[in-house]
Parts: structure tokens; C-alpha cells; sequence
């Protein structure tokens, strides 16, 4: 399996945090290396094959893991660099809670008192690629604590058509992967694996 994450049920709700997308030959039970991270609304379709542990994940129609995993493999290809061992994008979201429909996520998460946030925040991956979607006011608090983000980070502006090189801010449309154009995005992870 490629797709790895730890599910959680917290009053009742799904929530999966830790998720990884492997990029190559990989032993999940090993620490591994994060070489991205991406930053999207929240968990959409993929199912837990298991709770309370990192174990593979059913994609059940999420077509955003395999895009991502895509991108990243093509740029280390293009850059004619070897994925390293073990390699992986970290996935941090928004907010944790699983469900593909937006309206009732924001519904939902709005319930607990304290924002639920993924220990993997704290690491230190090499680029982060924001892909949150557009303006949206209900999203708005959860972006603050990504804006001051001190990693190189990147987004793809649906606006302007191009890769901006910094932390987008609450108002920016930072593009999904799904119906984005390839090279962009591939050009730029090339360019940060010299």
C-alpha cells in the first residue's frame, strides 16, 4: 500500500490524522522521510482499514492522494533524482474531520470546542504546497495557523495560472490538485530536489 494514515473516532465522528503518501519503496513501521507536505481543506472519501494506528487506507474514490503522489514522482523523474527510501508527503489539513461534503464538514467541525490539529504540524518538510481552494469564510480560522508558516512553501494561484512561491494568504485561491495542469507543480518540486 502507498497510502498510510491513523484514523481516530472522537465523539462519534471519523477523523484521520498522520496521513502519508509514499512515494516509493517503503516499511511503514520505519520513521521514514518527509520530503512535503500538503496543505488541503479537509479528509474527503478514504476509508480506515483499522483505528488508532498508522495503517494503509482505502482511497474509496479520493482522488486527491494519487494526484499529489503523482506530482511528486514525476519531479523526482524530471530532476533525474532518485526517491529517497522510505519517502513520503505528509498531509495536513485544515481540519481532520472526514467527510466530502464541505458544507456539512464545516458544519460539524464548528461543534468542538478546540480545533483538532495533526502532531505532524510541528515537523519540518522541505516545501509546503498549500492547495486549500478558494476564499471561504468558514475556512478562514483554520487557515490563520498556517499563514506564518516558516517553511518554503508554494501554492498554484487559479487567478494568475502560476506556481507563487510563498504561504498563500486566507483570501488567495490556492488551487487543489484535482483539474489542476501537471508541469506548473512538477516544474517547481523538480526545481526544489537540486
Amino acid at each position: 500500500m502507498t497510502y498510510y494514515a491513523r484514523f481516530e473516532t472522537i465523539d462519534g465522528h471519523l477523523f484521520r490524522f498522520d496521513t502519508r503518501i509514499y512515494l516509493g519503496k517503503h516499511d511503514a513501521s520505519q520513521s521514514g522521510q518527509c520530503v512535503g507536505a500538503i496543505v488541503a481543506k479537509n479528509p474527503g472519501s478514504a476509508k480506515p482499514t483499522q483505528l488508532g494506528v498508522l495503517a494503509p487506507l482505502s482511497l474509496d474514490g479520493d482522488k486527491m492522494l494519487p494526484s499529489v503522489r503523482n506530482r511528486f514522482v514525476a519531479a523526482y523523474q524530471q530532476a533525474n533524482v532518485p526517491i529517497p527510501d522510505n519517502a513520503f508527503v505528509q498531509v495536513w489539513n485544515l481540519f481532520y474531520l472526514c467527510n466530502p461534503n464541505l458544507d456539512e464538514a464545516c458544519s460539524t467541525i464548528n461543534h468542538f470546542s478546540n480545533a483538532l490539529v495533526c502532531p505532524s504540524e510541528s515537523g519540518a518538510p522541505r516545501a509546503v504546497w498549500f492547495a486549500w481552494g478558494g476564499n471561504d469564510s468558514r475556512l478562514r480560522p483554520f487557515k490563520e495557523r498556517f499563514i506564518s508558516f516558516p517553511h518554503p512553501s508554494f501554492y498554484y494561484d487559479h487567478h494568475s495560472g502560476e506556481v507563487i512561491k510563498r504561504v498563500p494568504v486566507a483570501e488567495d485561491f490556492a488551487k487543489h490538485p484535482q483539474g489542476l495542469l501537471t508541469g506548473p507543480i512538477v516544474n517547481h518540486l523538480a526545481s526544489l530536489l537540486y
